[in-house]
């Protein structure tokens, strides 16, 4: 759906429609330390090396939200990032999410450019792990369009995760991370193997 991330100017940004968006953060600095200009887009630390950034979908691609959109507005990041994940929400549930199972995964089929933002919709993984029947989740997300997970306590599952990750790595349109990702008490956190 969208094959291309736009940048804009800011005029008659709506902020009603921003959505989360996940992006591997750049080596460097941190945030803090860089030098921001008011063009950079807004992005705040996610879990391990993923960020989150904020974007629009603008018909013609996506446009990312930039420090200076926030410029004069009452809108801290913080509350940015609750609208964002509160707008996706809306979104998914209006639109189909395909999870087949897939041997010992289940892979995440949406659109292309969010399939890694459903990380952020805490009542998706509270389901799965009533389904699961167990408190902890384990993913990977090789890149913005590929993200498959299975319950933590599965060995299959995990090295099946890991050919993902190796299959996908070599030629990932969007690459983002070769890192395990383990979903405990609510919240996302690297995997330490």
């Amino acid at each position: 759906m969208f094959d291309r991330e736009v940048h804009e100017e800011s005029r008659g940004l709506d902020l009603g429609s921003v959505l989360p968006h996940v992006k591997a953060a750049t080596a460097g600095p941190h945030r803090q330390q860089q030098r921001i200009s008011d063009l950079t887009p807004v992005s705040r630390a996610f879990v391990g090396s993923l960020m989150t950034t904020y974007v629009i979908d603008i018909g013609a691609g996506l446009r990312f939200v930039s420090e200076q959109d926030l410029t004069g507005t009452a809108i801290t990041v913080d509350e940015l990032h609750q609208r964002a994940v509160r707008n996706f929400a809306e979104l998914v549930a209006k639109q189909r999410v395909r999870m087949p199972k897939y041997h010992a995964i289940t892979p995440v089929l949406y659109d292309g450019n969010f399939e890694v933002s459903l990380m952020f919709l805490d009542e998706v993984w509270a389901w799965f792990e009533a389904q699961f029947g167990e408190p902890a989740i384990l993913a990977v997300a090789p890149a913005r369009d590929i993200f498959a997970f299975c319950p933590a306590s599965s060995a299959e599952g995990r090295t099946q995760l890991g050919e993902l990750i190796d299959r996908v790595w070599p030629t990932a349109d969007h690459p983002l991370t070769r890192d395990f990702y383990r979903r405990v008490d609510g919240a996302w956190q690297l995997d330490q193997p």
